[in-house]
């Protein structure tokens, strides 16, 4: 809904505490909310799609040793995320009209019409983590890697499906973190000519995919150095 935040996350003022009740009824209606909210954009996209499949730009992102971070700081590892979610990742999606039909933990699946705006909401998120690091100590850093593809997608219940899906979710497993990793058909049509730094990683054998898939990564202003530094290892 317009004006409504992508995600059913609610954070008390500073100094300001709930009552026991209204902390359990609050979290109470945002777990129902969390479990309507999926099923709400599944429904909106069976609807679009006709019952079928749809070509969309699916964007895979995942945290970068997110266990690790757990372990060592868990309270404050799943703070700072819930901030993120809430600061930095469900604005920026909003603004490039993307919808994050799936959240797993420290994972998420974004879709978008446009694959122009699918790479500009990865570089902005990539950006946007990258300042926000430099805040925090470095083995508290959170990093991502993301991985965009362009194909066909399809919702089952809450769950999504499709080639784009997993050619997404196979080329953010490859992705060095901090960059963005697309496939051919994303390169194509746009994300060659955004003045971003680009890697070509050549057609790769991908897991559980039938096909080669070409790849390139995307490299943001704020990880050019990185970029520069693989290049001369290369």
């Amino acid at each position: 809904m317009p004006g409504q935040s992508l995600l059913p996350y609610h954070s008390s003022p500073p100094g300001r505490s709930d009552s026991g009740m209204a902390s359990r009824l609050r979290d109470h209606r945002l777990w129902a909310a969390a479990r309507r909210w999926p099923l709400a954009l599944a429904d909106r996209l069976r609807t679009q799609q006709g019952g079928g499949s749809r070509l969309l730009a699916a964007v895979h992102t995942d945290i970068v040793g997110y266990s690790r971070l757990f372990a060592l700081d868990d309270t404050g590892t799943v703070a700072r995320l819930r901030d993120l979610r809430r600061t930095l990742f469900a604005p920026t999606i909003r603004r490039h009209r993307g919808q994050l039909v799936q959240t797993a933990g420290d994972s998420m699946l974004i879709t978008f019409d446009s694959v122009a705006q699918a790479v500009r909401c990865a570089v902005a998120i990539q950006d946007g983590l990258h300042a926000r690091n430099q805040f925090w100590p470095t083995d508290l850093q959170i990093h991502l890697r993301i991985g965009i593809d362009l194909g066909d997608v399809f919702a089952d219940g809450t769950d999504f499906h499709g080639d784009g899906v997993i050619v997404a979710a196979r080329l953010q497993a490859i992705c060095p973190p901090g960059g963005v990793c697309v496939s051919r058909a994303v390169h194509d049509r746009g994300a060659d000519r955004l003045g971003l730094m680009l890697e070509a990683l050549g057609s790769l054998w991908l897991w559980n995919v039938e096909r080669p898939v070409e790849a390139f990564v995307l490299w943001p202003a704020a990880h050019a150095n990185q970029a520069d530094r693989r290049a001369r290892a290369t």
